[in-house]
């Protein structure tokens, strides 16, 4: 009898383990804010073939050169430091889907936003961020290692 339960029991587990995980057409259709949207037409037996996108693989991320925007530059100073944890700070409260980077490159303090692969959505955050914050100095900084989701 223990046995039959127990059976029982892993039979559900294995089936609502594969009931959770998406295919890989679903996973390039879902919804991301600040990404394109791809709609895929096909056959629903096509799901079936191409098999199952597991949330470990959904969460990795790779390298890649990319480009990212400069919000604060300064000096090598304390001021300068605290500056550019402020301006990180801000960009947190206000931002909270763009990823933030503080940091010391010789000789300067800077805070950088984002991990973009082309230029055109750098540039969509540039003038966002010109616009919409009281930092004037925002430039686009190029071939920077970004991680991309897969």
């Amino acid at each position: 009898m223990k046995k039959t339960g127990l059976l029982l029991f892993l039979l559900l587990f294995t089936a609502l383990a594969s009931a959770q995980q998406r295919t890989l057409v679903q996973e390039l259709e879902r919804d991301i804010p600040g990404r394109g949207q791809i709609r895929i037409e096909s056959d629903v037996r096509l799901d079936s073939l191409i098999g199952k996108v597991s949330d470990l693989q959904s969460g990795s991320k790779i390298k890649a050169i990319g480009y990212r925007v400069q919000v604060y530059a300064g000096n090598n100073t304390r001021v300068s430091k605290e500056n550019a944890n402020e301006a990180g700070k801000y960009i947190r409260a206000n931002y909270p889907d763009l990823s933030v980077y503080t940091e010391f490159r010789n000789p300067r303090w800077r805070c950088t936003v984002g991990d973009f692969l082309y230029y055109e959505e750098a540039y969509d955050t540039l003038r966002k961020l010109k616009k919409e914050t009281p930092y004037k100095g925002i430039i686009i900084l190029r071939n920077q290692e970004i991680s991309v989701p897969l």
